[in-house]
């Protein structure tokens, strides 16, 4: 099987979508998508990289036990790496590199497993990658990056109810990333969040391998949505990409027998689950961005003690939240300055 030097990379604020588009193009007969391998940020720092581009055999090892992990256990990004059971297949991978970078050794990982599933084209979707998109797209020329965008008011929701997801049909959500979920949820926290990742897709739009796609629409007009997309990545349009199974919503259980764009979960935050305080935090923090796209801003009045309370319980959440996040990431403090600086 002759295998594409493309790699497709979906980003975007968690929660927008990125995971169903992912599956969408999984459909096509050529392309393989990946679940979150967090590969950047988590196992590989850019900064860190300028002074050590070598990798020794065991941290390659390591990295790649992992990743194998991720891919293949049913648990995923929150699977117990079984220390050797992946090796020969790890061996085979940084054989077929043929270099000791773990950017090279990264990239043929996504060729090896792509094929091992009898398609050409891989599909990476972590949605955090959208803060790395200048330095995936120097280290991969070839690749495209595919960003979602969603109204943050259902992202505000969905992030809410993110914790339940064990509760969804999810139950190999281990409980302390329920409580992770929980902890990380605060409507200025998910706001601002959702603010840096747009500032940052339209500084990158002037890049022609870059394209943003609003959730909205897709959910709206799936298959002009997906043809359009199709062209950008080079490959036909295939009907079958839009019969995907709806799973993943967290205010919803699963339904995998159900298939196809489910547009009922447009505008899913206008049917209730926010409090007037969180439309308002959330309103005020990204009104400007919001005229920007579209989306308009509903009149909503709240008494300025219950802001100052919500606000508290802020400062509590973010206290813990860092905490549970530290070893999470290869660097905090870079991790902060792109998300909340942005």
């Amino acid at each position: 099987m002759s295998m594409s030097n493309k790699i497709i990379f979906i980003v975007g604020n968690s929660r927008s979508g990125t995971t169903m588009l992912g599956r969408i193009l999984g459909g096509h007969s050529n392309i393989h998508t990946f679940d979150e391998l967090h590969f950047f940020e988590h196992e590989f720092d850019f900064n860190a990289q300028k002074d050590r581009p070598l990798w020794n055999k065991d941290r390659l090892l390591s990295l790649l036990e992992r990743l194998f992990t991720t891919e293949r256990e049913y648990e995923h990004f929150h699977a117990k790496v079984e220390q050797g059971k992946y090796k020969s297949e790890a061996e085979k991978v940084i054989l077929l590199a043929n270099s000791m970078s773990p950017l090279v050794v990264y990239q043929s990982f996504l060729n090896y497993e792509t094929i091992n599933n009898r398609k050409i084209i891989p599909c990476e979707q972590t949605p955090r990658y959208l803060f790395f998109v200048k330095e995936i797209l120097d280290a991969f020329p070839d690749a495209i990056v595919i960003n979602m965008i969603r109204d943050p008011r259902d992202v505000l929701l969905s992030q809410k109810n993110k914790w339940r997801r064990r509760h969804l049909d999810s139950k190999r959500t281990p409980l302390v990333e329920m409580v992770r979920a929980w902890v990380n949820y605060h409507p200025y926290t998910i706001t601002k969040l959702w603010v840096a990742a747009v500032r940052t897709a339209k500084r990158l739009e002037v890049n022609p391998k870059f394209k943003s796609i609003r959730f909205d629409d897709l959910l709206q007009q799936p298959e002009k949505i997906i043809c359009e997309l199709s062209e950008f990545i080079g490959i036909e349009f295939e009907k079958e990409m839009i019969n995907v199974s709806q799973i993943g919503s967290s205010t919803g259980s699963d339904s995998p027998e159900q298939k196809g764009v489910d547009p009922s979960r447009l505008g899913v935050w206008r049917k209730g689950g926010l409090s007037d305080v969180e439309l308002s935090i959330c309103q005020s923090v990204s009104g400007k961005e919001m005229i920007r796209l579209n989306y308009l801003c509903e009149p909503v009045t709240v008494a300025v003690w219950r802001r100052w309370i919500s606000m508290i319980g802020f400062l509590f959440k973010i206290t813990i939240a860092l905490l549970l996040n530290l070893r999470r990431t290869k660097n905090l403090y870079e991790t902060l300055r792109r998300r909340i600086l942005a």
